[in-house]
């Protein structure tokens, strides 16, 4: 998963992959305008949901390296038919077959303008995004450098979808949102840990990973979009700083 925009080391996951005969397979959700997403695994997954650095509302998009895997989820997308709607009509053949399960994911052509057009912002987008991203780690190693910045060091580019830090350990996150929250300013989490959600939990149960829960118990999101501005950014750090302080 390319977490908050940041590619993952490719050399280290395809070595891992190569070496147990598995095919790799991005989640390139938060990713969508990062130099080399989706051309890192066998396949990589795209979403333009609302909440995304471009958005068709819902959808998505996925890549992948062999023809016949793109083929193959063409047919998935559209019921598991042999052909769609354009094909009959240009063909003049209004029969068809039915190869396999399939589901109705297919993108409609509203969607796709709208992703047509968003795609073409995305670059200034991205680009006022790493902007901001840069004032946030300024702010906060002056005025809370007890925050840890995630992928501080990291090496390659980002789309920076999202902007998450992680709390001291003393935090106690739930009031440090609410204080934010009622200073009029809007966080969140990425993400609860998987393997503490009701469905899964019910099926493997006794699962303990010390990291990954300490990580997710402490991580915070703060506001990252396009429209806002270094101002936008001092005041959260301040709220930020503020919440910490009287906790």
């Amino acid at each position: 998963m390319h977490y908050g925009g940041y590619l993952v080391d490719q050399k280290v996951w395809r070595t891992f992959a190569e070496s147990r005969g598995l095919l790799l397979i991005e989640d390139a959700a938060h990713a969508a305008g990062a130099v080399g997403a989706g051309l890192i695994g066998d396949a990589g997954a795209f979403s333009f949901y609302g909440n995304k650095n471009m958005t068709t509302a819902e959808g998505g998009m996925v890549t992948a390296r062999s023809l016949d895997v793109l083929e193959r989820i063409r047919r998935m997308r559209g019921h598991g038919m042999t052909s769609g709607t354009r094909e009959r009509f240009g063909a003049r053949a209004p029969s068809y077959d039915v190869t396999m399960l399939g589901w109705n994911y297919r993108l409609d052509e509203l969607r796709a303008a709208v992703g047509l057009a968003q795609l073409q912002c995305l670059p200034r987008w991205i680009g006022k995004r790493a902007e901001l991203a840069l004032a946030y780690r300024d702010a906060l190693s002056e005025h809370c450098p007890d925050v840890q910045l995630s992928f501080a060091n990291a090496p390659s580019h980002s789309a920076h979808h999202i902007f998450a830090v992680v709390l001291p350990p003393s935090a106690d996150r739930a009031n440090v949102m609410a204080r934010m929250r009622d200073a009029g300013i809007q966080t969140t989490i990425h993400y609860p840990p998987i393997h503490t959600l009701s469905f899964y939990r019910s099926r493997i149960s006794g699962v303990h990973l010390p990291v990954t829960e300490e990580f997710a118990r402490r991580e915070l999101t703060l506001p990252l979009h396009p429209k806002m501005e270094n101002a936008d950014v001092i005041r959260v750090v301040d709220g930020l700083a503020c919440a910490l302080s009287r906790h």
